[in-house]
């Protein structure tokens, strides 16, 4: 029986070789849209932004600096409002979503296969970005 880190190793060797040819910001695009985020909801864009600081900095808390970071950038809404467009874009994606994809992406030893919190979510996207980063960087030799 294949154990799950030799499942999420050989999916993240499957999405690099699909992958090849895109940055990380497309990436995070093809792991949202796999999931089933809804590319028409604010949440969407406010996660690909989540995703993509957590990736720079995952020393960085989600509630005081990256919702704070993206409520600032977008200027006019609050941190309690990027959080609830994300909680309410992965809820959509829970319910709607390629279950084979959340099975992929979140099951994992240990857990029940429950919604992810919105930090959960962000954190384990960015990890296996993390992950797909360095195989590709194997790959390219640097």
């Amino acid at each position: 029986m294949e154990s799950t880190i030799e499942k999420t190793l050989h999916h993240v060797l499957l999405l690099s070789r699909h992958l090849e040819r895109i940055n990380l910001r497309g990436a995070i695009v093809v792991a949202l849209m796999e999931l089933g985020v809804p590319t028409r909801s604010v949440g969407f864009e406010f996660l690909k932004m989540a995703i993509e600081l957590q990736r720079k900095d995952p020393t960085r808390t989600l509630a005081k600096d990256i919702y704070m970071e993206i409520a600032l950038h977008y200027r006019q809404i609050s941190k309690y409002q990027v959080e609830q467009a994300i909680r309410d874009a992965i809820r959509t994606a829970w319910k709607e979503g390629s279950r084979e994809a959340w099975d992929w992406y979140f099951s994992y030893a240990g857990r029940a296969m429950l919604r992810p919190t919105n930090s959960e979510f962000i954190s384990r996207i960015a990890y296996i970005l993390e992950i797909w980063q360095e195989c590709r960087n194997i790959r390219e030799g640097s």
